[in-house]
C-alpha cells in the first residue's frame, strides 16, 4: 500500500469500509415524463456484494429496473467498470426510492437518473456511524485510474426525506459542488458530506450561470438544470415544507417536497402512502400497498389523473366495488 498513489490509497480504504458492511398522493408527474406507465419493482439488500459474473450481475439489474418507476427498497447500483461499457439507460424512469440510494465501485462516465424526485429513506446505509440514504463512491477504474465518472444526471430530485448524503472518492464527478442541497435535504444542507476526492473541483462552479440561471445544475446541458421546490422560507416549526413563511403555514408531516396548504390532501407528493386521496403515514386495516397506494381488499383498481389545485398532475388510484 506504501507504494500506491493517495487517490488509490483512499479507494481501498472507501471500498474496504462498504464491503466490511455488506448485508446479504401520489407523485407529481412532469409534463415530459406523464405518459410513462408506472411501474413497482423491489429493491436489493446486498451493499456492494454480487454474486455469479460481473455480466451476470449486470444483467440482473437491468431486467429488474427497466420501466420501473417506484422501488419498493434500496437502489444498489455497484461492480460496473467502464471497461463494459454499461449502459444504464433502464435507471431513466425511476421517480421514488423507499429506501436508500448506493452507488458505488461504479466507473461509467454518466449515471442517467433524469426522473428521480423522491428519495425518502425509510431504510438507510450505515457507514463510519453515520446513516446515508444517497451514496456516490469509488466512482474511479480501479484498473485504469483516469477513467470514472463524470456527471450524476438527478435534475428532478427534490427530497431527500431521511438520511444524509455522502461523495467521496470520485475524482472525475463533477456539478455536485453546485447543487442547492437545502431544499433536498429539508433544511439540513449539512447532512451532505464531501469526504476525500469527492468530486473533482475543476469541473463545475455555482458562479458559472451562463447554462442554468441560479447556476446550479448536474451535468454540462441546460436539461440538467436543478429544478426548483419549494421557494417560501420556511419557519423553523415546519421542517423545511411550507406554504408560506409564517410558524402556522407548515405542510401536513404526510408530504413531500411541498404543499399548497395545511391538509394531507395539499401535498405535492405524498411521503408515503395514498389512501382516499389523502397522504397517510401507512395503509389502513383490511388494504394492501401497490407502488404509494393504500387498496381495499376485495375491490380493483383504476388510476385516474387529476389535477389538483396547485397545477401539478397527480394519478390518483381509486377503489371500485367489483
Amino acid at each position: 500500500m506504501a507504494g500506491f498513489p493517495p487517490c488509490r490509497m483512499t479507494v481501498f480504504f472507501i471500498f474496504g469500509l462498504l464491503f466490511g458492511n455488506v448485508a446479504s398522493v401520489d407523485l407529481a408527474v412532469s409534463d415530459d415524463i406523464q405518459d410513462i406507465e408506472e411501474r413497482e419493482c423491489y429493491g436489493t439488500n446486498n451493499g456492494m456484494g454480487y454474486s455469479g459474473t460481473l455480466d451476470m450481475h449486470y444483467h440482473r439489474l437491468k431486467q429488474r429496473y427497466t420501466g420501473c418507476t417506484y422501488v419498493n427498497g434500496n437502489l444498489e447500483i455497484t461492480n460496473m467498470w467502464q471497461a463494459k461499457n454499461h449502459d444504464l439507460s433502464f435507471l431513466k424512469d425511476i421517480r421514488y426510492v423507499s429506501g436508500y440510494v448506493l452507488f458505488g465501485v461504479v466507473s461509467v462516465e454518466q449515471i442517467p437518473m433524469d426522473n428521480l424526485e423522491v428519495i425518502r429513506g425509510n431504510k438507510t446505509k450505515e457507514l463510519m456511524n453515520d446513516h446515508y440514504s444517497l451514496i456516490v463512491a469509488v466512482t474511479v477504474d480501479r484498473f485504469n485510474l483516469s477513467k470514472g465518472l463524470k456527471e450524476l444526471h438527478m435534475p428532478r430530485l427534490k427530497e431527500i426525506t431521511n438520511g444524509k448524503v455522502l461523495f467521496t472518492s470520485n475524482p472525475y464527478l463533477g456539478y455536485v459542488n453546485t447543487i442547492n442541497w437545502a431544499p433536498i435535504m429539508r433544511g439540513r444542507p449539512q447532512d451532505v458530506h464531501f469526504l476525500d476526492i469527492a468530486f473533482d473541483e475543476e469541473v463545475g462552479s455555482e458562479n458559472d450561470t451562463s447554462i442554468c440561471g441560479q447556476g446550479s445544475r448536474w451535468g454540462d446541458d441546460e436539461r440538467l438544470c436543478q429544478e426548483g421546490v419549494n421557494s417560501n422560507m420556511c419557519h423553523e416549526f415546519c421542517n423545511g415544507r411550507c406554504y408560506g413563511e409564517g410558524a402556522g403555514d407548515c405542510c401536513h408531516d404526510t408530504c413531500a417536497v411541498g404543499c399548497v396548504g395545511p391538509q394531507n390532501t395539499d401535498c405535492f407528493i405524498c411521503k408515503d402512502y395514498v389512501y382516499e386521496d389523502k397522504c397517510v403515514g401507512f395503509c389502513p386495516y383490511m388494504t394492501y400497498t401497490s407502488m404509494q397506494q393504500c387498496v381495499k381488499y376485495g375491490q380493483i383498481r383504476h388510476f385516474e389523473a387529476a389535477v389538483k389545485g396547485n397545477g401539478a398532475q397527480w394519478a390518483s388510484c381509486l377503489a371500485t366495488d367489483t
